[in-house]
């Protein structure tokens, strides 16, 4: 069997990778750099294997021997939802619901705290030496929270905010029958639009799929509590970001933060770079390669028990095709 790792694994993680493909198997660690793709393309027409992230439109040539993509990633929809489709008869598994909740959701509860206790201003006061307060804060006891995705994201962030005395957080997700820790009550997506008008703060978990592109448009932003913060850290056509601008600009929302954005990046003079009531950041919360030994550590773990069980010809897990 030959194995390509196309992400960057510590060495003792490709020392567990190499263990659990087995005695007889030919792993290489290659990155591919810039837009090689001419060197990929003869890649993928030698190995069975392929830890990472292949571009969607190599994988459908008539000669490639992938026969399974390792997704190091969580949301796979740049193969899911891609114009190139995914091969038929080619095996996609990612590593949702076990890597990135834990980390994902410490990010989010600190840009709900940023925007809570102005300290994304304090921070522009420092710059400017200035001594200067910013204002009432909001405190998180006693609020209700609403969370978009009830997956390993967003029960890692409902796990966090319970610690805030929060009166209420309610998970929304296709099945409200299956029991989720740490969330008062579970809703539908049909049902979430009632509760905006009283949450207090909205986080977005959610991966991108049709029904939720940009389900928080213009009117449904209007609708949520006024003074509410809203924060996503899922997929970034969620929102309507040009929407997200002007409502914020009005002073509706205390404000919003944004790791993801739609388009990605925002255009240079997109109004949300420019607005006071917004933080940006480049798509970081996931904290992966070179950011977070942990989620590197729990990446892993998925990578190496799922090659073993197709080296003993078993089921994998978090099969996406």
């Amino acid at each position: 069997m030959d194995v390509l790792v196309m992400v960057p694994f510590k060495e003792h993680h490709m020392a567990q990778i190499r263990e659990a493909a087995g005695p007889g198997a030919n792993v290489v660690q290659k990155q591919f750099k810039g837009l090689m793709f001419r060197e990929m393309l003869d890649a993928l027409r030698t190995y069975e294997v392929v830890i990472g992230e292949p571009p969607a439109r190599l994988l459908s040539g008539d000669d490639v021997a992938v026969k399974w993509v390792q997704s190091t990633w969580a949301g796979v929809d740049a193969y899911t939802r891609s114009p190139y489709g995914f091969p038929e008869g080619m095996m996609l598994t990612n590593v949702a619901g076990d890597a990135y909740g834990h980390i994902v959701s410490q990010f989010a509860v600190g840009q709900i705290l940023s925007i809570t206790q102005n300290l994304g201003t304090y921070a522009k006061c420092q710059a400017t030496m200035a001594w200067r307060s910013q204002g009432p804060v909001m405190t998180l006891e006693g609020t209700r929270v609403l969370v978009f995705g009830a997956g390993d994201l967003g029960s890692h962030v409902a796990k966090r905010l319970s610690g805030f005395d929060v009166a209420c957080i309610t998970g929304v997700c296709r099945d409200t029958s299956k029991r989720r820790e740490w969330f008062d009550e579970l809703v539908t997506l049909p049902r979430a639009e009632s509760l905006l008008g009283e949450s207090d703060v909205i986080v977005g978990c959610l991966p991108s799929a049709q029904e939720t592109t940009r389900y928080l448009n213009e009117r449904r932003l209007r609708m949520i509590k006024e003074g509410g913060v809203l924060v996503n850290v899922g997929r970034g056509d969620f929102i309507d970001c040009n929407a997200l601008a002007r409502v914020l600009s009005e002073g509706h929302l205390r404000g919003a933060a944004l790791d993801v954005t739609d388009p990605e990046p925002l255009p240079l003079k997109h109004a949300l770079w420019r607005n006071q009531r917004c933080l940006i950041t480049p798509h970081a919360s996931g904290g992966a390669f070179g950011k977070s030994d942990r989620t590197e550590d729990l990446i892993a773990q998925v990578v190496c028990d799922n090659l073993r069980r197709y080296v003993a010809g078993e089921e994998l897990t978090h099969r996406v095709y």
